[in-house]
């Protein structure tokens, strides 16, 4: 870690046996600390930063394994000309152009964006307020490519057009590239209040927002591909908001240094998921993406039923070419055996032994964090419960936007032969959405009815995508879950 960056811990991370043990990650795992480390611990909850070389060695540990991640100082790097560009790529409206211009201006009046593929009234939209325009496609991994040509500060904001930044998102993105393993920060998307007109409208908008948002929680936390551990920098933290975010969330900001990316990292004919593989790129090469939910922007809602279904499906449908970018890397969830086995029983129409086997791996994950950590089995127990749940919730995701069509059918043909096994599946299918109608009922006036049925159109959607997206790529990769490599109980972080 360099000098000046101060370092949060992990706000899921426990402590055991007197502070010397760290629980938490995902997976869950356990690091011993010294008495000087677990004293400098304390000094950094307090606000301060480390110091020395043992300290800084301790704190980039800790961060690449997910325990804690870097608090920057958004003064660091002063936003100007000289620091930054912006730059904003995508199709939009002329008035929604504008709106993403007028803030910008507003916030950073030093500053000249680029707008690339802007023609008719968007292209004067964008010159009337002082911005330059480059011709070139509006999206994809060429409009990436134009953007970067077309810049020459050392980082590069990339805006998506009508996005609306909020105050301090440059600052505190550009805080993190005082350390220079850092590539890219992704800012926080958030989804603006919808206005649309119709109750219809208002509901699909609730729903799109929930479903297939850019939002990836209030957590800070690494970008690794797929959301899977890497196995080197940037491991995921314990399940909270961003480790069960959709990891195929589109990128609609994104600040990055320059001299990270080059011409063989946008080499690619990507429409969607352009700037994801990009980011995946750099991870692979051994540079670090941070996400910064403090860095906010809203974008425009989904208000429409064709836009909302075409959205999950162009989602499912991203997973195929990105497999195909990858090298035939699975693309489906890091699951326990425990997770695993307990979906394959509940598609069986089993819930019961499917309640134990997720009792197994509770067990056997508790015995191991609890084993020569010196930590108490019930907290053990706790933490390997909470991670085997969060892991179920995300292979049911995965199962219902891969194989619905699938699970729909058993459903339906099971229901005569086999009820049992017909209400398990059934339940599979719809449960989840009421239980993200009860989570989230206070924010949109929707009824749980209407919550449910446009949930379920849209797993039905992104599952049809997905397989419109293995067959144009060849790769089965979407269809498959991926083993979770096993953990050593505990061990120590070492630097001093």
């Amino acid at each position: 870690m360099p000098s000046g960056l101060g370092v949060e811990i992990d706000r899921s991370v426990r402590l055991a046996d007197e502070g010397h043990v760290l629980l938490g990650g995902h997976p869950p795992r356990a690091l011993r600390l010294t008495t000087g480390q677990a004293s400098a611990l304390i000094r950094w909850s307090s606000g301060a930063a480390p110091t020395g070389r043992a300290e800084r060695i301790l704190a980039r540990r800790l961060i690449d394994a997910g325990f804690a991640h870097p608090r920057p100082v958004d003064t660091a790097i002063p936003v100007g000309p000289a620091t930054v560009d912006v730059a904003i790529v995508g199709p939009t409206s002329p008035a929604d152009l504008a709106r993403t211009l007028d803030d910008l201006a507003t916030a950073y009046p030093d500053l000249r964006p680029v707008v690339i593929g802007a023609a008719g009234a968007s292209g004067w939209a964008a010159r009337s307020r002082g911005a330059r325009t480059v011709p070139g496609p509006p999206g994809g991994t060429a409009a990436l490519d134009t953007a970067l040509g077309a810049c020459t500060a050392p980082h590069v904001a990339l805006v998506a057009a009508g996005a609306r930044p909020g105050p301090g998102w440059l600052e505190a993105a550009l805080g993190h590239f005082a350390d220079p393993g850092v590539a890219a920060v992704l800012p926080r998307a958030l989804t603006a209040r919808a206005t649309a007109p119709t109750y219809l409208e208002m509901t699909v908008a609730a729903v799109a927002a929930a479903r297939i948002g850019a939002d990836r929680g209030a957590d800070p936390a690494p970008v690794p591909p797929w959301g899977h551990a890497t196995g080197g920098r940037g491991l995921p933290g314990a399940a909270n908001e961003h480790t069960r975010a959709d990891p195929l969330s589109p990128v609609r900001s994104v600040v990055l240094r320059r001299a990270a990316v080059d011409s063989d990292l946008l080499a690619s004919d990507l429409d969607e998921g352009a700037e994801l593989d990009a980011l995946w790129c750099l991870v692979e090469r051994g540079w670090s993406v941070r996400y910064e939910p403090r860095s906010r922007v809203w974008v425009p809602p989904v208000e429409a039923l064709g836009g909302y279904l075409r959205a999950c499906f162009t989602r499912g449908a991203s997973t195929g070419p990105l497999t195909r970018r990858r090298g035939q890397r699975a693309a489906g969830p890091e699951l326990p055996w425990s997770s695993a086995a307990a979906l394959a029983l509940l598609f069986a129409g089993r819930p019961v032994p499917a309640l134990g086997a997720m009792a197994l791996g509770t067990a056997y994950g508790a015995w191991r964090l609890s084993g020569g950590s010196g930590t108490r089995l019930p907290e053990a127990a706790f933490l390997s419960g909470r991670d085997l749940v969060s892991a179920v919730g995300t292979g049911g995701r995965w199962v219902r936007g891969a194989w619905w069509p699938v699970l729909a059918a058993a459903a339906v043909g099971a229901g005569a032969a086999d009820r049992r096994r017909g209400a398990v599946v059934g339940a599979m299918l719809v449960l989840p959405h009421l239980g993200a109608w009860h989570r989230g009922r206070g924010v949109a006036p929707v009824g749980p009815v209407t919550w449910t049925a446009l949930g379920v159109a849209g797993d039905a959607a992104r599952s049809l995508g997905t397989w419109w997206g293995v067959a144009r790529s060849g790769s089965a990769a979407p269809l498959l879950p991926r083993p979770r490599a096993a953990e050593r109980s505990a061990r120590p972080v070492g630097g001093g």
